[in-house]
């Protein structure tokens, strides 16, 4: 079994896209959560969709930044330095990139269970790819690195 997983670790592909299969691993994860919060707050309890669609993003952005941070970029700088733009970034993401995808489908459709959820899965989507590159200059900006331990970027010519 270990011999199996040594080879996955060094697998080509695995080498070249871990970081990108670890964000959707991750983003997958937090997308499921996501959606089963909202679900239950816009469809059960029935309170608007714009504030369930907050609640369950803001849950989900706390685990989000945990998991990111650690599991998937492995980030050499501090929680300080890096939470404030995973949280800007972030809920530019889930609360204006979301609620604008999810008004995309409710308005032309109605508003209903079915809209509401088609409408959140086409957000988490919009979203997941704005969050990506987002985080990716968040957690591995090496001029903030090199800021960080006294050196100046190279400034290009």
């Amino acid at each position: 079994m270990k011999e199996k997983l040594d080879r996955l670790k060094i697998h080509p592909f695995i080498k070249k896209h871990g970081e990108k299969i670890k964000f959707f691993l991750v983003g997958g994860f937090n997308t499921v959560l996501d959606f089963c919060i909202f679900g239950f707050l816009a469809n059960i309890v029935s309170i608007p969709k714009e504030i369930a669609n907050i609640v369950s993003t803001t849950i989900c952005i706390s685990i989000s930044f945990l998991l990111n941070y650690k599991f998937v970029w492995k980030s050499k700088k501090s929680k300080k330095e890096t939470a404030p733009g995973f949280v800007i970034v972030s809920l530019f993401s889930a609360w204006v990139v979301q609620n604008i995808a999810i008004n995309i489908i409710t308005i032309p459709f109605g508003e209903n269970a079915t809209t509401k959820l088609v409408g959140k899965a086409f957000g988490s989507i919009c979203g997941m790819v704005s969050n990506y590159f987002g985080y990716k200059f968040i957690f591995k900006s090496k001029s903030a690195t090199l800021r960080r331990h006294g050196e100046e970027p190279k400034q290009s010519s």
